[in-house]
């Protein structure tokens, strides 16, 4: 998730509590993404869950229901740590 906070602007994994360390003004966004790739992160579109009648990914913009809020761009923001993780090798040491 990207954080807001102070007219700042910070990338948050959405598995667990790490952020990336820098802050970005608001119009530093592109500049964020790019610096939190090279670091490591993994940052994109999320596929759409199983079930979901959603068809954005399939027709543009989904269609408009009176009372339902409009749900924000679905991206995933994984850390290094969680993107990659150490491979179990069962047994005790």
């Amino acid at each position: 998730m990207i954080v807001r906070h102070d007219g700042k602007l910070q990338v948050c994994c959405d598995t667990c509590p790490a952020s990336y360390p820098n802050t970005y003004a608001a119009e530093d966004f592109n500049v964020m993404i790019l610096d939190a790739r090279a670091a490591g992160w993994s940052i994109r579109k999320a596929q759409p869950k199983c079930g979901d009648r959603d068809t954005s990914d399939l027709f543009g913009r989904a269609p408009r229901v009176a009372g339902k809020p409009q749900r924000a761009e679905p991206y995933t923001h994984t850390c290094p740590a969680c993107a990659n993780p150490l491979p179990v090798k069962g047994g005790l040491l």
